[in-house]
């Protein structure tokens, strides 16, 4: 295997492995909420993309390598959130219910002080 392409293999998989575990840190381990997850996994891509340009600046031979590879990468992520997220049409979660205050004997309704007090 020559240099250049060692070098090029190598480029790629930097640039695969920063942004696949950088991801699962940012928007999975991080990240409190659904939103806060796209946030941050958006940050993430866009701090990588910034890095990859700085190293494609100093290293022009890695510059195709490191686009190609990172723009593949971003369309697949896009295309994985996109199956993943969008295409939902059923929702799976335990709706919790109750019996409505009106139909409740007047003993056993609770008085609105005890519905605006703090939970514990």
């Amino acid at each position: 295997m020559s240099r250049r392409l060692l070098l090029g293999v190598t480029a790629a998989l930097g640039v695969v492995l920063t942004l696949a575990v950088g991801l699962w840190f940012w928007a999975g381990v991080v990240a409190p909420g659904y939103d806060a997850s796209i946030a941050l996994g958006v940050a993430w891509f866009v701090a990588v993309s910034v890095l990859a340009g700085r190293i494609a600046k100093r290293r022009p031979e890695l510059r195709r390598v490191l686009r190609v590879t990172f723009l593949t990468a971003t369309a697949l992520t896009l295309a994985g959130f996109g199956w993943t997220s969008l295409r939902e049409t059923q929702v799976d979660e335990r709706l919790e219910t109750g019996t409505p205050a009106s139909r409740l004997a007047p003993e056993q309704r609770p008085a609105v002080d005890d519905l605006l007090a703090p939970q514990p």
